[in-house]
């Protein structure tokens, strides 16, 4: 009964949580204007090799130094009562991409409730790890699970949150589009031969800043291609002189419900033990001193 238990609040809880590890790909690393309006209000065109460019820059693009964000999770469903998770968010980079560790109080921001606690680590192999207990191990979330929810009524899933198909080799350039004020670029990724991918994911479309170089759009895309849900940013902020996400919603355009991604506060360009992003290693999250949080 426990398993089963544990099972179904899995299957609940990562649909919500997704949301946050796509964090580390919404950062901006640097500002770069790209001129992307010609006179007569045009998009200026960029052949196969610019694409190639941009789309390479974005994936090694990175923060200086470590970040900590605490954030608000609002789960607003089509029909029913709106609900909020908080939590705290760590990340850093090693060798094999960004890494996260997180957080996630259950439905208030009571200190003395004991979080569930994630470590994703980002990149061409991409993995999971959850710890529901404080005082037990990380466990390994692979195969079916990575595309189920995590918290109650949310829709975000680890494979939301991981993000594998930033990496994948097969992909081709679509175009410039407008995403509300600003110019986005267009990729669509498909995951080819890649293993763990379910049958009804076809595709991933990703919309790139043509100034800030960072994620704007997200369609996770049908085997029809219809959109299953997607990702907007809503909000950029300067933070101690970088640039960082502050509002990011997500739509399950099955169930018509969104869920709204907050950052609170952040501070950045932190030097993190490394150890806190390692499951084996079951340390405690870093403590950052409250000074060195900016509120948004």
């Amino acid at each position: 009964m426990r398993l089963l238990g544990q099972q179904r609040l899995l299957s609940q809880l990562f649909r919500t949580i997704s949301f946050v590890l796509l964090v580390p790909f919404f950062l901006c690393a640097d500002v770069r204007p790209f001129s992307p309006l010609k006179k007569d209000n045009r998009y200026e065109e960029i052949d196969r090799l610019e694409a190639d460019r941009r789309l390479a820059d974005f994936r090694n693009q990175r923060l200086i130094g470590d970040f900590c964000f605490r954030f608000e999770l609002e789960h607003l469903p089509r029909r029913g009562a709106t609900v909020r998770y908080y939590g705290t968010m760590w990340g850093s980079w090693n060798e094999q991409g960004p890494v996260t560790r997180i957080a996630l109080q259950r439905h208030t921001e009571a200190e003395d409730e004991l979080p569930l606690e994630l470590i994703l680590q980002n990149g061409p192999n991409a993995q999971a790890w959850l710890r529901e207990d404080h005082s037990g191990r990380f466990v390994p979330i692979a195969g079916a699970a990575l595309f189920e929810p995590l918290l109650p009524g949310v829709v975000y899933a680890p494979f939301d949150f991981l993000m594998p198909f930033l990496y994948w080799s097969d992909y081709r350039y679509e175009g410039a589009k407008r995403v509300r004020s600003r110019v986005a670029r267009d990729f669509i990724l498909s995951p080819g031969s890649t293993s763990e991918i379910p049958d009804w994911l076809e595709a991933v479309r990703i919309g790139i800043d043509d100034t800030y170089n960072a994620l704007l759009t997200i369609d996770v895309l049908e085997t029809a291609g219809a959109k299953r849900s997607s990702f907007t940013v809503e909000s950029f902020k300067q933070v101690q002189g970088q640039w960082i996400v502050k509002r990011i919603v997500m739509k399950d355009w099955e169930t018509k419900d969104r869920t709204r991604f907050k950052v609170l506060s952040a501070s950045v360009g932190l030097h993190l033990n490394e150890a806190a992003f390692s499951p084996e290693a079951e340390i405690d999250a870093p403590i950052i001193n409250e000074l060195m949080f900016e509120k948004m």
